[in-house]
């Protein structure tokens, strides 16, 4: 029987992109709500009263849309990776600590990923948050940190934490406690004019 608690929290800044999947229909709709409320879409959507407005059942806040998303903590001074184990805290870290560029054995694994959004025809919501970013939680008999993989993703010049793996099993977050500080919606549009 698995006793023993792991628990990693994040905190600092997070940056996430998502892009929102919704039909020709569906947004032909959903611009005449826009419409009525002075709003493009891309702002209409991401504000709260726009979905009293839809009174869809299934879709109460943005948060029901179905996305596509990236992001993650962002590397700056703010960011703070604290590991707990059988309620102690057995490491506190930066994002920094996890780039290993100028040491001769790494500390920690760590695999980075660079990407360079491709921003496809559709509707994007650009998010900032602070705070409690996420608790992930594992239980298991023994902790090694050598098994910890943390992942980081360099995006438009930006370093942030993506994902965490434990013994290659990815950490689901289950809290987090967040202001959003920042957000906006824009559209990209196809090049090619009819």
């Amino acid at each position: 029987m698995l006793k023993n608690k792991l628990k990693i929290n994040l905190f600092g800044e997070a940056w996430t992109l998502k892009r929102i999947t919704i039909s020709n229909e569906q947004k032909n709709d959903w611009e005449k709500i826009a419409l009525k409320m002075n709003q493009s879409l891309c702002q209409a959507i991401i504000d709260p009263y726009f979905y009293y407005i839809l009174n869809e059942d299934t879709i109460q806040s943005m948060n029901d849309l179905v996305l596509i998303k990236i992001g993650g903590l962002i590397n700056n001074q703010k960011n703070q990776i604290e590991i707990w184990y059988k309620n102690r805290k057995v490491q506190k870290l930066k994002i920094n600590d996890l780039q290993e560029e100028l040491l001769l054995f790494p500390l920690y694994n760590t695999s980075v990923s660079r990407i360079n959004p491709d921003y496809e025809t559709g509707i994007y919501i650009e998010q900032k948050e602070i705070g409690l970013i996420g608790s992930y939680e594992i239980r298991m008999n023994d902790f090694n940190i050598n098994n910890l993989e943390f992942h980081l993703l360099e995006v438009d010049g930006m370093i942030i934490l993506k994902n965490l793996k434990y013994q290659n099993q990815n950490l689901k977050s289950v809290k987090s406690d967040a202001l959003i500080t920042f957000q906006n919606g824009f559209e990209v549009r196809d090049s090619i004019q009819d």
